[in-house]
């Protein structure tokens, strides 16, 4: 496919970009508690310009210490900040990338444990997550603060940003002016749509009035704030419209709202989710419109900018994911592209795997957010290394050997790759994650990696092998609990469900355990017309999944009549049902055709004493170590695969 448009220049103000990738602003997790970026946060931007982003904004930077969101916020505030920020944009201009800093003040989604200071908003509305009590801003305040947003451009501009992103999106103080769920002002920055847009107009017009014509503005709004009488799209078409007469250099289209969600979407927003509004705007503006919302293939992107739907698009996750994927698309590589398979599980305020595992990162691409620490170097010594087990640790380890100079040898009993994690892929929404299995395998081949599928390793062909070093990928098993009347040989297990071995449809189906795995394949039954119903130990269902990923699934099993029982303890397994405890009283459940087991998996390790006997170098890594999720199954094979 001709990706030509994508690297096609294009001018913002007076500053050309070199291409229409831009990264946008995300919290990285990687700045300092004295307000300013580490050698971490360099590592991370520099890493996305030399994989060729033309144009990257930054985490959000404080125009006043009363706005932080939170108490590492970079700031722009004072003097004081400007050299160290030097450092920042000069590893920029160095890989060859352009950067804007983004000014930012939260107004009242302040925390007062945070800045020290009462929180002030537009108007005297609490955030219902932290019911802190707000101060309206005075009139005299309000213009004491566009001051402010002018002062922290020029510093931006001393320290050699590129340009300025104005922040009026994510319901933070100047999205707050612009809602109608946060504005109910009577004075001047109030009221109708001028009104409540003036503050954004003259945060502008002071910038530019400061910084004069050679600093570009961008300003970012949220297409829709998923807030009754919040920003709705329709809205947002005027307040661009209005952006580009104030003075505004380009528009960047964002969604969400810290009250109403959705400033990061999980996988169940379809890819290019919010263009469409993207695409209105563009129609009614003539500067250049930025795209966001899981934009996360190069088809999709490309489509956005040849059917003129935007002028750039912003890859928020998808840049964490993989900084490459300008430089990858570019270099006729796009079947290396890590795809961003929306899971949110690392990225989004996601606990490392270990100590140091820290700040922004990436549950398929563990290298994300470890720049200044994680190399994959050709190997000093180089060595015949086998694997065993074909899934995503397994896989992730082998490409990483090979192409660090190791022969490489991977040994799957299976006919198909990825082991658990291919399954993971079946539920509604999941498909990029059967991508992650391609593109590892891909990286292999090109690396020389050579697979051995349907093809079980036994002592004798493990000694054969004549290996340096073996790798213990074999995975896990379902677990099965001595409960009373559960027979391992009759029951049907979530994994006979996911692999199509078994299908049931039109059936009351009993899913007994409700961590991910039981509401992700309530979700594929619901599919199938049958009535779920889901019984779970713990108080609620889904505990092991992010947050926000979680708020979506429970919703939607909600919507499509799941039943939930949550607190409840199973004591023994009927033909048609269970026995349990539940909040201290003991309940039975019946009636149900078919009951499916989800109560989660065990290692799976039979090769490690025969490995042992014949090779003094062998690893367990992934679930074969410890059944957990996938994150650390991936992360500990990249680690082993860069170590080894």
């Amino acid at each position: 496919m001709n990706y030509e448009a994508l690297f096609e220049p294009i001018k913002i103000g007076n500053k050309v970009i070199k291409n229409r990738f831009v990264m946008p602003a995300m919290e990285s997790q990687t700045t300092t508690p004295d307000h300013t970026f580490s050698e971490q946060s360099i590592a991370y931007f520099s890493a996305r310009a030399a994989g060729g982003f033309g144009l990257q904004i930054t985490d959000y930077m404080a125009v006043s210490p009363d706005g932080i969101g939170i108490k590492n916020e970079t700031a722009l505030w004072d003097d004081s900040f400007i050299e160290s920020h030097k450092r920042l944009t000069n590893a920029i201009h160095e890989n060859g990338g352009c950067i804007f800093a983004q000014l930012h003040h939260s107004g009242l989604m302040c925390k007062s444990s945070d800045t020290g200071a009462p929180v002030k908003g537009p108007s005297a509305i609490a955030n219902p997550g932290s019911l802190e009590a707000v101060e309206a801003f005075t009139t005299e305040e309000c213009y004491e603060l566009i001051e402010k947003y002018g002062d922290a451009a020029v510093r931006a501009q001393k320290a050699g940003f590129d340009g300025v992103e104005v922040h009026g999106a994510h319901f933070y103080l100047i999205g707050q002016f612009l809602s109608k769920y946060a504005n109910k002002r009577v004075d001047e920055f109030g009221g109708d749509y001028e009104g409540r847009f003036l503050f954004a107009k003259l945060c502008i017009k002071n910038v530019r009035e400061k910084c004069g014509e050679n600093l570009p503005i961008q300003f970012r709004l949220s297409a829709d704030e998923f807030l009754d009488g919040g920003t709705r799209p329709d809205d947002a078409v005027i307040y661009a419209a209005m952006a580009e007469e104030a003075g505004a250099d380009s528009i960047s289209v964002s969604t969400g709202s810290g009250i109403g969600g959705n400033i990061v979407t999980p996988q169940f927003f379809e890819p290019g989710f919010n263009v469409a509004t993207a695409e209105r705007i563009k129609k009614i503006v003539k500067i250049p419109v930025i795209a966001v919302g899981r934009i996360n293939d190069p088809v999709l992107a490309n489509n956005i900018v040849t059917a003129h739907r935007a002028d750039l698009v912003a890859l928020g996750r998808q840049s964490v994911c993989d900084s490459e994927f300008p430089k990858k698309l570019r270099e006729g590589r796009a079947d290396e592209i890590i795809h961003c398979a929306g899971c949110m599980q690392r990225c989004y305020y996601g606990k490392g795997c270990e100590e140091d595992d820290k700040g922004i990162s990436c549950i398929l691409n563990p290298f994300a957010g470890k720049e200044s620490r994680w190399f994959v170097s050709p190997a000093d010594k180089k060595k015949k290394v086998v694997v065993v087990g074909a899934g995503v640790a397994g896989l992730e380890a082998a490409w990483i050997m090979a192409k660090r100079g190791h022969k490489v040898v991977v040994y799957e009993k299976q006919k198909m790759p990825g082991g658990n994690f291919r399954l993971a892929a079946v539920p509604p929404h999941k498909t990029d994650f059967a991508k992650a299995i391609q593109t590892y395998m891909t990286l292999g081949r090109k690396n020389g990696v050579i697979y051995k599928m349907n093809e079980e390793l036994n002592e004798e062909n493990l000694k054969n092998e004549q290996a340096d070093a073996v790798i213990l990928a074999t995975g896990a098993k379902p677990l099965i609990p001595k409960i009373p009347g559960l027979d391992p040989e009759k029951i049907v297990y979530a994994a006979d469900i996911l692999s199509g071995k078994t299908v049931i449809g039109k059936k009351k189906v009993l899913i007994l355990g409700g961590g991910l795995v039981g509401c992700e394949l309530a979700e594929f039954m619901n599919q199938y017309q049958n009535q779920v119903a889901i019984v779970e130990m713990m108080p609620m269902l889904a505990k092991d999944d992010v947050k926000r990923s979680r708020v979506v699934l429970m919703k939607r099993l909600q919507e499509a009549g799941t039943k939930q029982y949550v607190n409840t303890k199973i004591t023994e397994v009927l033909p048609d049902g269970i026995k349990a405890e539940k909040d201290g009283e003991q309940i039975t459940i019946r009636g149900y055709d078919a009951l499916v087991l989800a109560l989660g998996y065990r290692s799976y390790n039979p090769l490690f004493e025969m490995a042992k006997k014949v090779y003094k170098e062998v690893y367990v890594i992934g679930d074969a170590l410890k059944a957990r999720n996938a994150k650390f199954a991936i992360y500990e094979g990249a680690k082993i695969g860069k170590e080894i």
